[in-house]
């Protein structure tokens, strides 16, 4: 789905038949609630709504460290990162840096031999159906590979890397392309000064960060920053055999700061620094609530009230006819005065008593 729906303006609901506004209200209704259930996300790249697994088709791919449960760029984007193209109309130039590079974005592990294995197995299955390609695309082929198959379970992260016998980490870095849209938001985020190794790297903790953890205000920015530039501070210090004591205390520091630590990490003490949403999947799925007893439940008919004159009222204007409907109707009975309504032959004679009095009264 390229475009979310959106809202018609009160010019186009002017011109909309009462059954037209309430299909339009429906779709609308439907589209929201495919985004709140997370069936659909968002991808940052592309700006495009796309169907999440929960949805039965897969458009991104699984990571735990994201609150959506997904790593939040499509994997249309990442082929057509890895593949160098801007969009679909440029030619593919996937190169091993180029894959190399997406990976560490996703903190996947690069395996050079099994690159090298799944290139060659694209290659003798496009021969076999007499399709030649000189630079076949290997990375979604790899990343599949790398993510189901049991020798390589141990292989979690960019950390667990194999660039073959002539090749480190520390090589890698000299020569890494790195995506161009991370390193502007990660420049303007933490300045100039900073390499663009160092720079992927602090945008990429930083956005794993608020994705974990509310941020609404400066100061919640502030230490989120702060967090990082610290990150990559003990980073170097331990290539270079430093010392990280005074590091490791202000690290310390910021996580009290932002009421971040584990120790603050309970479900009461640590609810204001979550998101309503995981708030409520936690309460639902480490303490649920009780079933209330049946002379307790609703005792202040709220939900009575709610069926009422929320649900049941909106059914009324718009014409729809369901239990709701029926419940206000039935309720508002007893606030409704009707006219006295009198048989014409039975009753005629005593209204005439009733307004003149009867022979006797005579």
């Amino acid at each position: 789905m390229a475009r979310i729906r959106q809202a018609k303006s009160e010019r186009e609901i002017s011109h909309l038949t009462v059954g037209k506004v309430r299909k339009e209200y429906n779709l609308l209704a439907d589209e929201y609630n495919r985004i709140i259930e997370q069936k659909v996300l968002l991808c940052p790249k592309c700006n495009e709504y796309k169907l999440s697994a929960k949805d039965g088709k897969k458009e991104f791919y699984i990571d735990s460290r994201w609150a959506t449960g997904f790593f939040p760029i499509c994997k249309d984007c990442l082929k057509m990162m890895a593949e160098q193209r801007k969009d679909h109309r440029f030619p593919a130039n996937e190169t091993k840096e180029s894959v190399q590079a997406v990976l560490r974005l996703m903190d996947r592990p690069y395996i050079d031999k099994f690159y090298e294995q799944c290139k060659e197995n694209i290659r003798n299955n496009n021969a076999e159906l007499g399709i030649y390609d000189e630079n076949p695309s290997v990375f979604a082929y790899y990343i599949r590979g790398i993510s189901s198959l049991p020798q390589f379970k141990n292989k979690k992260c960019w950390a667990d890397s194999d660039f073959g016998s002539n090749a480190s980490i520390d090589d890698f870095a000299e020569q890494i392309v790195f995506d161009k849209d991370t390193i502007n938001n990660g420049r303007k985020r933490f300045g100039r000064t900073f390499s663009e190794e160092d720079l992927m790297f602090l945008e990429t903790e930083y956005q794993d960060w608020i994705s974990r953890y509310e941020c609404n205000t400066k100061a919640q920015e502030k230490v989120f920053r702060a967090l990082c530039l610290n990150e990559l501070q003990r980073t170097n210090a331990i290539k270079k055999g430093q010392s990280t004591k005074d590091l490791d205390k202000a690290y310390q520091d910021w996580l009290d700061t932002g009421n971040l630590k584990p120790k603050q990490n309970s479900m009461d003490a640590f609810s204001d620094a979550q998101t309503l949403g995981t708030l409520i999947q936690k309460y639902e799925e480490e303490r649920p609530l009780p079933t209330i007893d049946s002379e307790l439940e609703d005792v202040d008919k709220i939900g009575l009230y709610i069926d009422v004159f929320f649900k049941g009222h909106l059914c009324k204007v718009l014409n729809i006819k369901n239990r709701f409907s029926n419940i206000y109707e039935n309720f508002m009975q007893k606030f409704t005065v009707k006219p006295p309504e009198f048989n014409e032959d039975e009753d005629s004679e005593a209204i005439f008593d009733k307004i003149f009095g009867g022979i006797e009264d005579g």
